[in-house]
Parts: C-alpha cells; structure tokens; sequence
C-alpha cells in the first residue's frame, strides 16, 4: 500500500478512509536539524483544550497524570496515542483527536492544531457502524542521518496501527503509518513536550 502525502498539521486518516478505506494521509515526515527551529514549550499549553471534545473515546485513554513528564518516550507514546484515537460517536474528524492532545503539547503546537481546519468528517461507513479507532503502536528506531537527542530535544519515531471497530463487532481495514515526534524542553529538569508530529 503507497501512502499518500498531504500539507497540514493533521494526518488526514478520515479523509484518506473515505477515498480508499485503506490508507492514511500524511505530512512530510522531516525533522528540525536544530532546536532553533522548534518553539519553546510552555508548562501549561491551553490553546486548544477550551474547544476539545469532552467525551472520551471508546477504549479509553492515557491518563495525563499518569505519564512520566521526564520520559520522552513515554510523553510521545501518549500524544501519538491521543492524535490517532478518533471515535465517531463523539469526533467529528481527526482533529479533535489532535485536540484532546493539547496536554502533551507546546503551546506553539497546540495553537497551531487550534487553528488548523478540518480535513473532512470520518467516513460514513465509521458513523453506520458507530466504530472507533483501536490504536497500537511500536517504537521504531531512526532511520538516516538523523539528529540525536540533546537535554532539550529529543525524538521517537511509532508505527501506528489503527484498525477501525464498531460497537456492532463490525471490523475495518487496517490503516498503518509511521509517526515521527519532536519533543522540547526549555532546560533538561523541565517536562518534554511535544513540539512536532509528522507521519509518512
């Protein structure tokens, strides 16, 4: 299955479900050469929790305060979890995945996902059979001529698996694609945070 590459913030896994009902959409999987170029987190990014769906998905969700602020694996596994666990009962789009996020975000970030629009609404198929995303993932190791990790920067590449379930038992195909992290921090005794996620 080729992947197919998409501008925006959001992986367009909706959009993509609807057209082939097998791919996800994507972004340009690159990584800052340096942390110049990533926004300094804040502690307490609030941009985009007021507009997040307050429902939770079915299946459930890491819970933020049971997450290892100082493990970058850990704080990236919860983001990419969150982003990718979209439910149609409550969601109207990936994006408010991405919202429910914003706990793991830099303030940057978070306002950024606040501001970007929609990709389209979740498959029709998704709403007939009131299905869910059941998200796994696995740590991959980095691949290339890739920045290592500072005090500061850090990053993790997932591959994500997401099989969309429906609460009649109903199964959709599976959807995998590859999730690379970015996570800042203002000095190295400061909670990482997620400044970036691109997916190929």
């Amino acid at each position: 299955m080729t992947l197919s590459r998409r501008p925006g913030l959001l992986p367009a896994l909706a959009a993509a479900l609807a057209m082939a009902a097998t791919a996800c959409g994507t972004q340009e999987p690159r990584r800052p050469a340096t942390a110049a170029t990533t926004a300094t987190p804040s502690p307490t990014p609030t941009a985009c929790r007021p507009t997040a769906p307050s429902k939770t998905p079915k299946g459930g969700l890491p819970d933020p305060q049971d997450i290892d602020r100082r493990d970058a694996t850990a704080v990236a596994r919860a983001a990419v979890t969150v982003m990718w666990t979209v439910d149609s009962a409550i969601d109207r789009g990936q994006r408010d995945a991405y919202l429910r996020a914003c706990p793991y975000l830099t303030a940057d970030y978070a306002a950024r996902v606040a501001a970007e629009q929609a990709v389209g609404p979740l498959p029709q198929q998704w709403r007939d059979h009131r299905a869910y995303a059941e998200v796994s993932l696995e740590l991959r190791q980095p691949e290339g001529d890739l920045d290592p990790d500072t005090p500061t920067m850090a990053y993790r590449q997932w591959q994500v698996t997401v099989t969309p379930t429906g609460r009649d038992e109903w199964k959709g195909r599976t959807v995998r694609a590859i999730a690379f992290v970015t996570l800042t921090r203002p000095s190295p005794d400061a909670p990482w945070q997620v400044s970036r996620v691109t997916t190929a």
